[in-house]
């Protein structure tokens, strides 16, 4: 078996190289276009209201929840253009305002909110599916040594380039599966705090909206506990690679946290980062929920999510470690839950128990973390733009990354990983 030393990253861009309609605008188009299919599949209604001018109109919850509800319109292309990005902007300020106090009125709210939701999902679901790749084979075809991390959806891989699906990494979903796609942004992993829901209606709106929020966050550290186990599983070892090539990726912020990850993993071990990860474990020690840590909480979520834009409350360290520390309890239970899932059903197709599968796992991860690499792994980078480029760039630099080389083209960038 051919040691995999060579990281391949998939964005985007691959399959709009491979002639393929995968653009957010292209998204937009398809939603547009069948709205109202969806909206009658979902059994959701449109929204009678009107504007300040009071001209009636007739919209759907994703307008109003995502829009300017006191000037319904559909969205702006700005919006379809950053789609992962717009999904954590809601003003939900101007929301509470609109749809008022009383107990209907709350209920309402919610229901738009839990609407807009649904509705997105089935239709960038429903598009995802229409994305159809013909079999004809590249002129290229990738060497026996490389694994595959990949941002999308669709298997142009295995299609167009005749990759063993066993080498590729799913990291947000697959086409095919509906309920595996994973797609919005990475602003709010944390869950929304209960206690909202006691308090006044401006309260509970912000307590539906931040549960929108936390459902529409792509968990990206969940996500790369999921990536960790499908690695061990086919016997690659971060450590041991080589090269990483990013082809069709913009490198855009919901997905930064992954970069670091690998860039991490790929390079010679920051002592100096690891004492500070360490340090952050430390949140542990105090298990006890407090007020105070309550009230921190509270006063991130009502300052970052909560206020009129003209209300400028800068969050205090106190405040934001707070909900840091929250989140990471609740990290640390969400792993634990998905290696229990991963390795249970492992256990039953293998017939190896759940409890030693779980074990080699760890072992190895501590294995890997203990490796001392001689070098970092060289990163080849494709873009599209110049734009792209310094995006590309200002990133390696962010995370003190040395050792790069952009590409003009896909076509360029891959020509030493194509077999011979």
């Amino acid at each position: 078996m051919t040691k995999k030393d060579t990281l391949v990253i998939i964005g985007n861009g691959f399959d709009i190289w491979q002639g393929l309609n995968t653009g957010y605008s292209d998204f937009r188009k398809y939603y547009l276009l069948h709205r109202d299919e969806i909206l009658k599949k979902l059994w959701i209604k449109k929204k009678k209201i009107s504007d300040e001018s009071g001209n009636s109109y007739e919209i759907s919850d994703v307008e109003l929840i995502y829009g300017d509800p006191f000037e319904p319109d559909d969205l702006d292309n700005e919006f379809w253009n950053t789609f992962e990005l717009s999904l954590a902007d809601i003003d939900i300020y101007r929301l509470n305002m609109f749809f008022g106090k009383d107990k209907n009125d709350i209920k309402k709210m919610k229901k738009s909110v839990e609407n807009a939701g649904k509705i997105l999902r089935e239709a960038f679901c429903r598009w995802i599916s229409t994305i159809k790749i013909d079999s004809s084979e590249s002129e290229f075809k990738f060497c026996d040594n490389c694994v595959f991390i990949n941002f999308n959806y669709t298997d142009t891989l295995q299609k167009r380039f005749c990759v063993d699906e066993d080498d590729i990494i799913y990291l947000h979903g697959e086409a095919c599966d509906k309920e595996s796609i994973i797609l919005g942004h990475s602003y709010h992993p944390h869950e929304p705090e209960e206690v909202l829901r006691q308090f006044g209606p401006r309260f509970q709106g912000l307590y539906f909206v931040e549960s929108l929020l936390y459902e529409t966050d792509k968990h990206v550290k969940d996500n790369i506990t999921a990536m960790e186990i499908e690695l061990f599983l086919s016997d690659v070892n971060l450590n041991e690679i080589k090269d990483v090539y990013v082809l069709g990726h913009s490198f855009g912020k919901v997905d930064l946290e992954y970069f670091e990850y690998l860039m991490r993993a790929t390079s010679v071990k920051d002592e100096d980062y690891e004492e500070e990860e360490d340090d952050e474990f430390d949140f542990f020690e105090d298990e006890t929920e407090s007020l105070d840590e309550l009230h921190n909480r509270l006063q991130y979520a009502i300052k970052r999510y909560g206020n009129d834009e003209s209300i400028d409350e800068p969050i205090l360290p106190e405040e934001y470690k707070s909900v840091q520390k929250k989140l990471l309890l609740e990290q640390f239970f969400r792993d634990e839950e998905i290696k229990d899932g991963y390795f249970k059903v492992l256990s039953k197709a293998l017939r190896i128990k759940k409890d030693i599968l779980r074990a080699n796992f760890e072992y190895e991860k501590d294995k890997s973390a203990d490796f001392k690499r001689e070098k970092d792994a060289k990163w080849h980078i494709s873009y599209h733009t110049p734009d792209d480029k310094k995006t590309a760039e200002t990133l390696m630099k962010l995370l003190n990354c040395k050792n790069y080389e952009f590409y003009e083209t896909i076509d360029s960038a891959i020509i030493p990983i194509i077999a011979k």
